[in-house]
């Protein structure tokens, strides 16, 4: 075991002995059962843990102690990621908790300890296409990469809907699934690397056809405030009402249109981030291969087909109608589609063939 996660772990043998856990909890088979996980533990792209120390183990009161910080920390790392993935500031995903010491109780009473590990950690295709991709690597720096990216799976909700937006960054591609399978793509554009798209997830709740651009604050302060108060006509030419609210502070919307930033559709989804999924004037920029250009919204290449999916075929004649007249509404849904934005630099296929993306804002670093 290394010298540094030795004195992590005396540390939490001596606060686990001082707070007074029962004594041969953990039979023989258990034992087994848990060097069995550790030992495994790198196929899941997981390594800090001491499979050595688990064999070691026979029961009794201190072995307890011990088999509970190792049994607990990879229970923890299993249902929702490891520490790379909590300890990371752009990772906006929140998971419902899990009493793990509850949990570790049930299974060792159960005597189930194997599948109880394997029911922790997603039961789907993207999943186990990635981790049977990390078995076959043989290159250090690509199995790094599938591992952190399988730390990111691990660290999604168990649930993500039977209908949802799946919005992988790094791809500049957004995904329409329906019962796991990805029945439309589409191209886009995210954030620069100094105005980065965060991780998150949110909700659609509607499609605003032909909306309102309420410009930020820092896109204000950067460059359109300059424009509305130097050259107040040319700032209405292309559509912007500019207003003082009542701190004084220059609050600034452009009207739908052909020049709005938003172009003619977005999607509602309401965050703390304010990113949403948005039509664009700016076509051409579709052609580049990395299209990380934004201030953080996501740009999509075919917005008409995007809402039309959304908001259901029945739909089409009115998004149409309001498109072809300028009028300025939103659609809502019947129901709020849960939509995943994911930071994923690589994906494998069914047969684990991976195809990897530029890690665009360089979080794939330890």
């Amino acid at each position: 075991m290394a010298s540094g996660r030795s004195h992590v772990l005396a540390a939490a043998l001596a606060a686990l002995l001082a707070s007074g856990v029962s004594a041969a909890r953990w039979s023989t088979g258990d034992l087994s059962a848990l060097h069995d996980v550790v030992s495994g533990a790198p196929a899941e792209g997981l390594t800090d843990y001491d499979a050595d120390a688990a064999l070691q183990l026979s029961p009794g009161d201190v072995t307890d102690v011990l088999a509970d910080i190792i049994a607990l920390k990879l229970a923890r790392d299993y249902f929702e990621g490891s520490s790379r993935i909590r300890d990371d500031k752009s990772w906006h995903i929140v998971r419902a908790p899990l009493d793990y010491r509850a949990w570790l109780d049930a299974s060792l009473a159960r005597h189930s300890l194997r599948a109880d590990f394997t029911q922790l950690l997603p039961n789907t295709t993207r999943y186990r296409s990635l981790r049977q991709s990390l078995t076959a690597c043989k290159a250090a720096p690509d199995c790094a990469r599938i591992a952190i990216n399988l730390d990111r799976l691990r660290a999604l909700p168990r649930d993500l809907g039977t209908r949802y937006l799946w919005v992988n960054v790094p791809a500049f591609r957004l995904d329409l699934v329906e019962n796991g399978t990805i029945v439309a793509s589409h191209r886009i554009i995210v954030g620069k690397p100094g105005s980065q798209t965060p991780t998150f997830q949110a909700k659609v709740t509607g499609v605003t056809i032909n909306p309102w651009w309420n410009v930020p604050c820092s896109i204000v302060d950067e460059s359109i405030g300059k424009l509305v108060t130097t050259n107040p006509k040319e700032a209405a030419r292309r559509g912007y009402v500019a207003s003082r609210d009542a701190k004084g502070k220059l609050v600034v919307r452009q009207r739908p249109g052909p020049d709005n930033a938003l172009g003619q559709i977005k999607l509602e989804m309401p965050n703390p981030y304010n990113v949403y999924i948005h039509d664009t004037p700016s076509k051409d920029l579709f052609a580049n291969q990395r299209r990380a250009f934004s201030h953080g919204c996501i740009r999509t290449q075919d917005p008409h087909s995007l809402a039309v999916s959304v908001l259901g075929p029945d739909q089409e004649q009115t998004v149409d109608l309001l498109l072809a007249t300028g009028v300025s509404r939103t659609l809502r849904l019947p129901a709020p589609m849960p939509v995943y934005v994911v930071y994923m630099t690589a994906e494998a296929t069914d047969d684990g063939q991976v195809t990897s993306y530029p890690d665009i804002y360089k979080r794939d670093r330890p």
